[in-house]
């Protein structure tokens, strides 16, 4: 049915993962077309910016880019990939110290 909204059950239901999570969402639909490097880095950069406003609203801490990739690496290969990278994020932000990235 048009207009209805479609069910998402990897969609988190507490913040900040739901709002990180909602923007990596939005942004992976703009993928077709772009490449591969293109829609990766957008993603990245959507998740950031979405922890930001997030930690600014929570009054958390902002993670760095190296923790939204480390938690993007952590994700890679699961099947609720963006849940996982948005639980990842928050994980991030709920610490007092920044995560180690490893290489």
């Amino acid at each position: 049915m048009k207009g209805t909204p479609k069910m998402d059950f990897f969609r988190p239901t507490s913040e900040p993962a739901r709002s990180i999570y909602d923007a990596f969402v939005a942004e992976s639909a703009k993928r077709k077309g772009k490449p591969l490097e293109d829609w990766i880095a957008g993603e990245r950069m959507a998740v950031l910016n979405a922890a930001v406003v997030a930690a600014q609203r929570l009054g958390l801490r902002a993670p760095t880019i190296a923790e939204v990739e480390l938690s993007e690496r952590c994700a890679c290969g699961h099947s609720d990939y963006g849940a996982k990278w948005a639980y990842g994020v928050a994980r991030a932000m709920h610490s007092s110290t920044t995560q180690s990235v490893q290489g």
